[in-house]
């Protein structure tokens, strides 16, 4: 690679070089300014020139930081992710990334600019949680600005997401469990918040769950699919959550006669409808047989527990009813891991501390009471 040096006023510098060849293969013939004196001009010509020489040169770019998100969205988010996270990570761009510094050239786009959005961000009272999301979101789409060519740096990796904080779950008893299970006698929805308490199967994973993936015989049941309303694209049909989601779930004899009593009634609505009948295989449906939105079973669970009185729970609550159920119970929670479809066992040990020092002491009661020895005579 060859350069030059010329000087254009005092104290001002033309370093010229020749660049990488571009897109075409042709060959580019580059000029930039430099202030100082002569000798730093020379040493940065140098650094420059090696620059090239190690394969690292990125050319100069006016590209905007909203310009390269919407371009990181529409090439590799959307060849290389679930419907589902591309609209959520659309959303965190079009939300917290783009309204505050996406006019800045992503090339001079530093740290600190990153580091004052978080701050800014939990200023306006988003959580923790939210913006530590954000940063994953933001540092995976700048490493590939760098394996691009566009960066050779991300600026995302030298800032310090801000430490999640541990909140307590909210949680009913047993006895608000089966209060809200009798309100619930009458509720379309009655059976999908039965089968939510007793396996502790997440929403999209009941709504997705189709007959051909139950076995009442052996009662068991797997968690192959999911089903999502997204927004712009409906009723979206997915994997499940992660690769230990995709799991079998065992079913106790409550459960299996919970299950039959769906299939009974659901052949019932299928005789009614005759050809009307929509043969689409999921266990939930709606009368005609469509699947059921997961946003009507929310809807309709909060309704009811207003009605009910019982404390605030989301839907999600019922699946939390279920592992802490266990867990209290006694169950391994390797085993309760496994149901729930956790990636890894920690994540169950952590979202469910809470329920833990009351099991440390009955395993330490029942580890003193294998030692005592009987009273001799």
């Amino acid at each position: 690679m060859k350069g030059s040096i010329r000087q254009r006023s005092k104290g001002t510098w033309q370093l010229r070089y020749d660049a990488p060849p571009d897109g075409t293969g042709r060959r580019r013939f580059v000029s930039k300014t430099f202030k100082g004196n002569k000798k730093d001009a020379e040493r940065a010509l140098r650094e420059l020139l090696a620059t090239i020489e190690n394969g690292g040169y990125v050319a100069s770019d006016k590209e905007t930081v909203a310009q390269f998100m919407v371009r990181w969205l529409e090439t590799y988010a959307a060849t290389n992710t679930t419907v589902r996270t591309l609209h959520g990570y659309r959303g965190y761009v079009e939300r917290y990334i783009n309204p505050t510094i996406g006019n800045i050239q992503l090339q001079s786009l530093t740290a600190r600019h990153i580091q004052g959005l978080y701050a800014d961000l939990l200023d306006r009272g988003l959580s923790s949680s939210t913006v530590a999301q954000l940063h994953r979101i933001f540092k995976q789409a700048l490493s590939h600005a760098v394996r691009w060519g566009t960066l050779t740096r991300n600026s995302a990796a030298a800032t310090t997401p801000p430490r999640q904080q541990r909140t307590t779950i909210g949680m009913w008893d047993i006895e608000s469990i089966n209060q809200f299970l009798d309100a619930a006698h009458d509720n379309r929805f009655r059976d999908v918040f039965q089968l939510a308490v007793l396996t502790g199967l997440r929403r999209s994973e009941l709504t997705g769950l189709q007959w051909e993936n139950v076995d009442l015989v052996t009662g068991n049941l797997r968690i192959v699919s999911t089903l999502q309303r997204i927004t712009g694209y409906g009723l979206v049909k997915g994997q499940p959550k992660t690769a230990k989601s995709r799991r079998s779930v065992a079913l106790a004899p409550d459960a299996i006669n919970l299950m039959h009593g769906i299939r009974g009634r659901q052949i019932e609505q299928q005789l009614k409808y005759g050809e009307l009948w929509l043969n689409t295989g999921y266990v939930f449906t709606q009368e005609n047989g469509s699947p059921v939105s997961p946003d009507m079973i929310s809807i309709a669970f909060c309704a009811l527990v207003r009605k009910t009185g019982l404390p605030h729970l989301t839907f999600h609550g019922l699946r939390h009813a279920h592992a802490t159920l266990a867990l209290t119970a006694g169950i391994n929670p390797k085993i309760v891991s496994e149901r729930l479809g956790h990636s890894t066992i920690a994540v169950t040990m952590d979202v469910y501390s809470h329920v833990l020092p009351g099991l440390q002491k009955e395993a330490a009661l029942a580890v003193e009471r294998l030692l005592k020895r009987p009273a001799s005579n």
